[in-house]
């Protein structure tokens, strides 16, 4: 890591600690308490802009929707007092919990400071409906508080709403009812002051999500967009996907801007979409990590979490929140497990040197410590620390993208290198390409010449030095079809040596070859070049191919042939024909016609070979 980057640790980290400030203790008082159901808050200094959660012992009405004209008149009998904020299932009624689902009625009475100043409340998200009195005035209603499923229409929302009190007594009246989330009551509490205190908390918690929100989706895009032109960097896509599934969950709690946006989406489908968004984020980031530092992951660990990711958001969309929220537990350890996984990959990472470890580690270490907070903060106050848990995801997504945009840049920097290297190359290149164009032009005219030789080579006869079988075949074809053009006569001649066998077998295949040469020459010799090819037949046979040469002439050619051979007197003891080396020939003429094959020529050739043989050899036949 170079210098620079370790310099910007600090300024990260006093970030963290200056925003970390944003919420006082002198803001946020837990004290006093409600205690059968009366809460005394005149010692609150409007001034300071102090603010206090209504926690406390609540008047419980169960399974009754009072309004405070029913309070007033007394006709609603009071179960008992509730611990708020709470879940009713929590009490006990006659040695038995009550159940998940159902209605009730809250009633907190207040004693305050200076009536005649406005105030204001921060209604939070309520399981899974409500309505909210203050003072016999409906301030607030998120969905629609019911006795059963049909009449109750859940909602998720937060309000803010403001008060002014003619006397130091202000009654809160509180209706809910629950038949669609996992469990009815109030999670988080209210939270009271004066106006400008409400407002400058309800502004802030805005500011600070709406913030995170943009960083969020920014990341995202931006991200997800650099992995589309840099395809293989697969790193940045999975940090993409995992910032704006961050970014999508983020619009689902807190202050809820996606109700805000949508007021009349379904609740059913924005809590499928919450869980599955915070189903889908530890695979995404377990899937990041492994990209990001491969030695130090588990593909293992990688593959799980994504099957269970997948499981439960199956689970969810399949069935209501009632049953899903029930294996939320599980999933929550697993997240758990994976934050301890995710700490120590870092840790390993950091202590091997990989490159980008020691900002991922800062900025994971940020998240989970201020997650941490702030769920301390939950358990102990039942209040969450917006604002501090914001700024550890903004320093979280901060410091992973300063690891992917030193990656990035480190690729860069190689590519710049690699091309500077490369022109380098380019301009040495020149020279020794001129250098050796010369020494490849005289490298050409050697190959040439050598292949000019080889194709000589690959058309005659190795033995002989007469044209072979495969330039017989291509030169009779071409013949043909040209004295077909010219309406010209053609002539084979095809020679056979006198019992040749005869003579290999009494004088050697050495004796036998040089009779082959022998032979070759003497019929090479006795044609001048324009009048046709001389070449090997096969074994002892050889033929002659004479383009535009009648029958008269072609029977005299013959005639020639055959003397020329026996002039040789090459002796031959074993002939039955005569006492030298002869041969027999068989001469053919024809009319090609454009059509006709060369096999018609080469039979009616072997069949005069065959006649001359018959007739005793050592001479010409021709029909």
């Amino acid at each position: 890591m170079t210098f620079r980057a370790y310099l910007s640790l600090p300024i990260v980290l006093v970030i963290v600690m200056l925003t970390g400030c944003s919420t006082t203790s002198d803001e946020l008082d837990i004290e006093p308490r409600a205690a059968s159901g009366l809460l005394d808050a005149r010692q609150l200094t409007l001034e300071k802009d102090q603010l206090i959660l209504l926690n406390g012992e609540w008047s419980f009405y169960w399974n009754q929707l009072l309004e405070p004209s029913d309070i007033e008149s007394g006709i609603g009998e009071q179960t008992d007092y509730l611990e708020m904020p709470s879940n009713w299932y929590k009490y006990k009624l006659n040695g038995n919990n009550l159940p998940r689902t159902g209605y009730a009625t809250f009633v907190l009475d207040m004693q305050v400071a200076e009536p005649e100043q406005t105030k204001g409340i921060l209604v939070p998200v309520m399981y899974s409906n409500y309505k909210l009195w203050v003072n016999n005035q409906l301030l607030a209603v998120s969905g629609e508080v019911g006795t059963d499923s049909k009449q109750s229409v859940p909602y998720k929302s937060t309000e803010v709403i403001y008060f002014s009190a003619p006397t130091q007594h202000v009654q809160l009246v509180l209706q809910i009812s629950n038949y669609h989330n996992y469990a009815g009551g109030m999670l988080e509490p209210l939270l009271y002051g004066s106006s400008s205190a409400v407002q400058k908390n309800h502004d802030r918690n805005i500011a600070v999500q709406f913030i995170l929100f943009g960083i969020l989706l920014l990341a995202g895009i931006y991200h997800i967009g650099l992995s589309f032109f840099r395809n293989k960097n697969t790193s940045m896509l999975c940090f993409g996907l995992f910032c704006s599934v961050v970014s999508l969950r983020n619009t689902l709690v807190g202050e809820v801007f996606f109700t805000k946006l949508f007021p009349d989406f379904p609740w059913e489908v924005a809590m499928k979409i919450e869980y599955s968004c915070l189903y889908l984020m530890v695979p995404l980031f377990a899937l990041f990590l492994q990209r990001l530092f491969p030695e130090e992951s588990s593909a293992l660990f990688t593959k799980i979490s994504f099957i269970l990711a997948g499981s439960y958001t199956i689970l969810t969309i399949i069935v209501s929140a009632d049953i899903y929220y029930l294996f939320l537990l599980y999933y929550q350890i697993f997240i758990v497990i994976s934050l301890a996984y995710a700490v120590l990959l870092l840790l390993r990472a950091t202590y091997r040197k990989r490159d980008g470890a020691v900002f991922a580690l800062v900025g994971f270490s940020a998240f989970v410590l201020t997650s941490l907070f702030d769920l301390s903060g939950f358990i102990l106050q039942r209040y969450s620390w917006q604002s501090f848990h914001s700024l550890g995801v903004a320093t979280f997504i901060v410091c992973f993208s300063l690891v992917l945009s030193k990656k990035l840049s480190t690729s860069f920097n190689m590519a710049e290198q690699l091309a500077q290297q490369l022109t380098e190359w380019n301009e040495s290149l020149d020279k020794k390409v001129h250098e050796r164009t010369l020494v490849i032009e005289e490298s050409n005219k050697k190959l040439e010449e050598l292949n000019r030789q080889l194709q000589e080579w690959s058309l005659v006869d190795g033995l002989t030095n007469v044209s072979n079988r495969r330039h017989f075949d291509d030169f009779l074809n071409s013949q043909l079809i040209q004295c077909a053009k010219k309406k010209a006569p053609l002539t084979l001649l095809l020679i056979d040596i006198d019992y040749f066998k005869l003579y290999n077998d009494a004088n050697g295949h050495i004796q036998g070859d040089h009779c082959l040469k022998e032979v070759a020459r003497a019929i090479k010799a006795s044609l001048s070049p324009h009048q046709g090819l001389t070449a090997r037949y096969g074994g002892e046979e050889f033929a002659v191919v004479m383009p535009g040469c009648n029958k008269e002439n072609a029977l005299a050619m013959a005639q020639i042939l055959c003397t020329a051979v026996r002039e040789l007197g090459i002796p031959h003891t074993q002939s039955l024909a005569s006492g030298d080396v002869t041969v027999s020939i068989g001469a053919a003429t024809i009319n090609p016609e454009p059509n006709t094959n060369h096999h018609v020529i080469i039979d009616l050739a072997d069949q005069n070979l065959y006649k001359a043989k018959s007739m005793g050899r050592n001479q010409v036949y021709s029909n």
